[in-house]
């Protein structure tokens, strides 16, 4: 069989066709990732996905460019480079919020003039030259946003209070939508795929109701997403927990790929979402996190990748890769088995 590039193999994925074998996509945390790259001997990520085989899809590691923030110091942030889905808003998860219990007049909206998309282009054009898919974005504008910047205590009381609610996602709209057509003519056409995340769900159920969500927050992603979708870029979004109420909307709204797929939540089992929207969405993730790659041993990881690789992988539209991140608590034998798995199973 003809080998595929790695970028052509993931495009090709996405698009709900089988290319030479299943992409492989993860997030890989320190110490971790320090602890993967000493075991085989290596500097950095693009070395490893060289040496093993793998694809290491991502739109948060190297493959992401952003533009870059040169506007006023927000107040406890340290990091607006590589966090550029937090720090321009003042924004630190779990950390600081920056609009909790103030006035949406109190506070400095940023700006589109407050970035340096100079170096764009050239960015995201260095990432196709590595073979990968290039992303940007951040478009996470959401009910997670709107967390993160508030509280839950405030977030969930403003939901409910018309003026306010129209007045924030105003101000949301006003930056966020000048910014992606920014975005995208300084891009030229080089952006593949825009990340997302709107985690909206505990184990069983959502943490907004759907109407409320659907009243909010469908109508600004669903912008956000023409803007994206008549570019060029694949949408990529990430929704921990339950979700499953909402999965039809986020297919309306433009969504292309689903991550993480988490086979322990209510609503998110692996086989029965292929067979109700694998022919409308591509999905990322589901081998299970919390009960095979934390606890479990590199024989019931491997068995993991194998039966996910089994479900989602027919037709295309699969990335594998863990329900979550690798992180700290997930064993070095177990990202190895997983790593080895992901290449030996996943040939079509």
């Amino acid at each position: 069989m003809t080998t595929t590039g790695r970028r052509l193999r993931i495009l090709q994925t996405i698009a709900h066709q089988e290319p030479d074998r299943v992409p492989v996509g993860f997030d890989l945390l320190e110490p971790l990732r320090g602890a993967v790259l000493a075991y085989y001997g290596l500097k950095d990520l693009k070395q490893l996905y060289a040496a093993t085989g793998v694809d290491g899809f991502s739109v948060w590691d190297w493959p992401s460019v952003q533009p870059i923030y040169t506007g006023p110091a927000r107040e406890g942030v340290t990091d607006y480079d590589s966090s550029a889905a937090y720090g321009f808003w003042g924004k630190v998860s779990e950390k600081i919020y920056p609009l909790a219990g103030r006035e949406l007049d109190d506070f400095r909206w940023p700006s589109i003039d407050d970035f340096d998309f100079s170096g764009l282009r050239a960015g995201l054009a260095a990432v196709r030259a590595l073979d990968m898919t290039a992303a940007s974005g951040h478009a996470g504008m959401g009910w997670l946003h709107h967390v993160q910047m508030r509280g839950y205590d405030d977030a969930l009381l403003d939901v409910l209070d018309e003026d306010w609610m129209t007045a924030y996602m105003t101000k949301t709209r006003d930056f966020i939508l000048p910014y992606f057509q920014r975005l995208f003519a300084e891009a030229d056409g080089l952006v593949d795929i825009i990340r997302a995340d709107e985690d909206l769900g505990g184990q069983n159920n959502m943490l907004i109701s759907p109407t409320l969500w659907r009243r909010w927050y469908k109508p600004l992603w669903q912008e956000i997403f023409t803007i994206c979708r008549r570019n060029g870029a694949r949408v990529w979004l990430h929704s921990c927990g339950f979700c499953r109420d909402v999965v039809p909307d986020f297919i309306e709204m433009g969504v292309d790929i689903l991550n993480p797929l988490p086979p322990y939540v209510r609503g998110s089992d692996p086989l029965d979402m292929k067979r109700t929207f694998g022919n409308q969405l591509a999905f990322d993730g589901g081998v299970d996190q919390m009960n095979v790659l934390v606890s479990g041993s590199p024989r019931a990881v491997r068995e993991e990748v194998k039966r996910r690789i089994d479900q989602l992988a027919p037709g295309g539209g699969y990335i594998v890769g863990p329900s979550q991140v690798f992180a700290g608590n997930v064993p070095l034998a177990n990202v190895i088995a997983f790593l080895e798995a992901a290449v030996q199973f996943g040939v079509y």
